[in-house]
């Protein structure tokens, strides 16, 4: 403790030197803290993928589109395209999703939905319009891409398509009533409910992208006027999978998903999850790559910068270490305080630059906000700790071997620089 305070007290000392050491170490420490999370986000977003992954990769095909035709009859070719899909020898499913925003005639105005959903859309694309409702269409066969939520449809009791309502509006919405589709008349009669905690895909990319929380949202099939607007199913191009059987020939299939659509004026080819689950880990890694080499060479530099500092204030303060001597320190506790001074200012800017990280991304509007913050306090904040022992120990080590070559009689004459 006394060591400390003599550290905190020379630090005082040395303001504006002291300043300017922290100003380089806060710079320094909140570039590599943003490095470190940036490779852990990265490397813990593959975690939640495979954590989450309902499926089993090596048995589902994902459609891309590189080219189409954007008119309403391109619909009926789309669904012949499917179609011709489903039947081919070793596929068992062909499924797809779309996320919207609709109006339900009996939810609109409702007083009670919208005082929840407003709050549910605060910060999002529909915070303006409470009355809305995010609405996901998903065939049967993909419900089990996402874990913990819903993985079938039930009948219901009057014929109508179920619609599945999230758990927070039970209290206003029950089974069996009926909500209607203000654009188009249709009618859905609520099977269900989806858990709260339920998440599913934000965009069109499955594994780069997080899942996002379904609080708020309704789940339904698709309906017969969806199936043929053309809107839709642009929507729903690239959230095609095919679903293949366990000897199925995955090179014939994929042969035939890209040849029938050179025969009708677009472009498509099939890839497995499991190949581009690898792909995007290969870029996962080479991105985690340039970040830990960058907070490397950041770090380099600011300790290159502490230990000149402080080699040079042990070459101009000798008979300062000369009076501690006389005073009853050792060597030893001289380089404790040397190592102290270092440990306070670098431990310091690290937290700091911390803060202001967290600060940063608890503002941030980014789609991957959870995991970037989830990351930041459960490993970014160890690691900044780790980083601060093991930065003061490197630029501790020359300062400190200097001093240790000292003789007695040469810390009779040195300089305090102005310290003493």
């Amino acid at each position: 403790m006394k060591l400390l305070m003599l550290s905190i007290r020379e630090i005082r000392k040395k303001k504006f030197f002291s300043f300017l050491m922290l100003l380089v170490c806060v710079i320094a420490m909140q570039t590599v803290l943003s490095a470190f999370t940036n490779a852990a986000s990265a490397a813990y977003q593959q975690k939640i993928f495979e954590s989450n992954m309902g499926v089993d990769m090596e048995k589902v095909l994902h459609l891309n589109y590189q080219y189409t035709e954007e008119n309403p009859e391109f619909a009926n070719v789309i669904r012949q395209y499917l179609d011709y899909i489903k039947a081919l020898q070793g596929v068992e499913a062909v499924g797809q999703f779309d996320a919207t925003g609709m109006y339900f005639f009996e939810l609109e105005n409702m007083d009670e939905y919208k005082a929840i959903n407003g709050e549910l859309l605060k910060g999002q694309k529909y915070e303006n319009y409470p009355g809305i409702s995010q609405l996901l269409s998903v065939d049967e066969e993909i419900l089990s891409f996402v874990k913990d939520g819903i993985t079938e449809y039930t009948a219901t009791t009057s014929g109508l398509l179920p619609l599945y309502v999230s758990e927070v509006f039970k209290d206003i919405l029950s089974k069996g009533q009926i909500l209607t589709d203000e654009r188009t008349g249709g009618q859905y009669e609520i099977a269900g409910y989806i858990p709260i905690g339920a998440k599913w895909v934000e965009e069109d990319d499955l594994i780069r992208f997080p899942l996002v929380s379904l609080n708020g949202w309704f789940i339904a099939p698709f309906t017969k006027q969806s199936r043929d607007d053309i809107m839709t199913q642009l929507s729903s191009l690239h959230n095609t999978y095919v679903f293949l059987s366990d000897h199925s020939d995955i090179d014939f299939v994929k042969e035939q998903v890209s040849t029938y659509p050179l025969q009708h004026g677009f472009k498509a080819s099939a890839v497995l999850i499991s190949e581009e689950y690898k792909g995007y880990q290969s870029e996962t890694a080479a991105f985690t790559r340039r970040q830990i080499l960058l907070a490397l060479f950041i770090s380099i530099m600011a300790t290159s910068s502490v230990t000149a500092v402080f080699t040079t204030n042990t070459l101009l303060k000798k008979k300062q270490y000369g009076i501690w001597i006389a005073n009853g320190f050792t060597l030893s506790d001289i380089a404790a305080e040397i190592a102290i001074e270092i440990f306070v200012i670098i431990f310091c800017s690290g937290i700091f630059a911390w803060g202001m990280k967290w600060i940063e991304l608890t503002r941030s509007i980014d789609l991957f906000k959870t995991v970037l913050l989830t990351v930041h306090i459960r490993y970014t904040l160890p690691i900044c700790i780790i980083l601060a022992f093991i930065l003061t120990m490197i630029a501790a080590l020359i300062p400190i071997t200097k001093l240790m070559k000292y003789q007695p009689f040469e810390l009779i004459g040195g300089d305090t620089n102005g310290s003493d």
